[in-house]
């Protein structure tokens, strides 16, 4: 059964939790589990950069069609920030888009923006990972404006 929805979220700290939240309470019976966990903390990443580095009002959006969840997270800014290459954790911070890209089948970043899309199989079992994010992508999967 297909599942879309789209939500607004604050910019404060808060957002990271609301967005958590709705994914449980959206996907909770249409998802496994690990797939439910894995999408949770990709949307918990990008919302945290969203929050951290972004700009403007931050939307998400998520769309199950039985075989994935694809899904976006919007801000009014632009991507700037280094991609780290290994999950070494020897600083701070910096490991979130380094997550997106373990548990992702894909992901990537409209090129000039701050709109990052992923795509996860719902069996959680998907093919390879995409380390580097596919700017501009998705053209024929792309989610609705709806």
């Amino acid at each position: 059964m297909p599942v879309t929805f789209s939500m607004a979220l604050p910019r404060d700290p808060g957002a990271g939790s609301l967005a958590r939240q709705a994914v449980r309470d959206r996907l909770g019976e249409a998802v496994p589990a690990a797939t439910l966990a894995d999408v949770t903390l990709v949307v918990s990443e990008l919302v945290a950069n969203a929050v951290m580095h972004g700009a403007g009002e931050i939307g998400l959006r998520l769309e199950v069609d039985g075989l994935s969840v694809k899904g976006e997270v919007i801000d009014a800014g632009s991507f700037e920030r280094p991609i780290r290459e290994s999950g070494r954790v020897d600083g701070v911070g910096g490991l979130g888009l380094f997550i997106v890209a373990q548990l992702a089948q894909s992901w990537g970043i409209r090129d000039g923006t701050a709109h990052v899309w992923f795509e996860i199989p719902v069996d959680g079992a998907g093919g390879p990972v995409a380390a580097t994010p596919d700017p501009g992508r998705p053209a024929a999967g792309e989610l609705s404006d709806a």
